[in-house]
């Protein structure tokens, strides 16, 4: 279980990070900047984390997938970005990718 806190952390950690990139507007705002850094920083610091307790194919794939996900989230709420039905149908065909390839991984851990 705390395996998975983790990988949550390394996902909300480096999309703030991700959403702060955006928000530096080519390197000349400093607190984006800023931001974007101790959130890239954090995640590399959960992600270890994380692989000293669960296997690296689950924590990639989980991170990755929710990464994606909540990235399609904050663009959709923060910047107002459209998500079409074709974009909501590829979110839920990465829920249903977690959970097929790493079903057995998920129960063992």
């Amino acid at each position: 279980m705390k395996g998975f806190l983790y990988i949550v952390c390394t996902v909300l950690s480096e999309v703030v990070g991700t959403a702060a990139l955006k928000e530096t507007h080519n390197f000349t705002r400093p607190l984006p900047i800023f931001i974007m850094s101790i959130g890239y920083v954090l995640s590399f610091l959960f992600l270890s984390l994380a692989l000293k307790v669960i296997p690296m194919s689950v924590v990639y794939s989980v991170s990755s997938g929710l990464g994606i996900v909540f990235s399609c989230l904050i663009s959709r709420f923060y910047f107002n970005q459209s998500l079409d039905s074709i974009q909501i149908i590829g979110i839920i065909l990465i829920f249903l990718g977690i959970l097929l390839s790493n079903g057995s991984n998920i129960q063992n851990t």
